[in-house]
């Protein structure tokens, strides 16, 4: 009786993730209504394009840092990859793991991320970077630091990778960049 409802949950959990991709996934004639030459993609890898994008260029210490983020399956098929996504700033002086398809985005370590995408279709969403751990660099230390308190006022470059882990090797996706500048608000004295 417990393996029965045991198999139940899972087929229903599956169904559930399933119809989220689904329902999330729009197909690249429909994309073409929203303005397409708004999107810069990073070059496609492995049948998938990613783009990221903000309303803003300037951040300011405490405020939303809302970044759009849109994948596409431009293969011959459908794809499933397991994978390991992650923003990155200035060629790895910070970075943060984000699981891009997830109700929360912080990815705990040893997690991947399964991105499920039949052909011609995309996923989008918009996450607020502040609120995601990171670290400078890469290193055996998850990340953990609040965005805000570890990277300083300054200009930097932001994409997402997306490391591929299903095979022997690792292949990578990577999105477009695009320039931020984080500020400080002046303090009252």
């Amino acid at each position: 009786m417990i393996f029965i409802i045991a198999k139940s949950i899972r087929v229903l959990f599956f169904f559930f993730l399933s119809s989220v991709f689904i329902i999330g996934c729009q197909t690249i004639d429909e994309s073409k209504n929203q303005d397409p030459d708004s999107k810069i993609w990073g070059k496609p890898s492995n049948g998938l394009r990613c783009s990221i994008a903000s309303d803003k260029t300037g951040w300011f210490d405490g405020e939303p840092a809302i970044v759009s983020i849109i994948f596409e399956n431009v293969s011959k098929g459908k794809l499933e990859l397991k994978t390991i996504p992650a923003f990155i700033l200035n060629e790895m002086q910070y970075w943060c793991p984000v699981n891009i398809t997830g109700a929360d985005y912080n990815l705990p370590a040893n997690t991947r991320v399964k991105i499920f995408l039949e052909k011609g279709c995309q996923i989008s969403s918009m996450i607020d970077i502040s609120q995601l751990v990171w670290a400078h660099g890469i290193s055996s230390i998850w990340p953990s630091e609040k965005f805000y308190s570890i990277v300083p006022t300054g200009k930097y470059k932001l994409r997402l990778d997306i490391e591929i882990i299903d095979g022997t090797e690792s292949l990578w996706i990577r999105s477009n960049e695009i320039s931020v500048e984080i500020y400080r608000k002046p303090s009252n004295m």
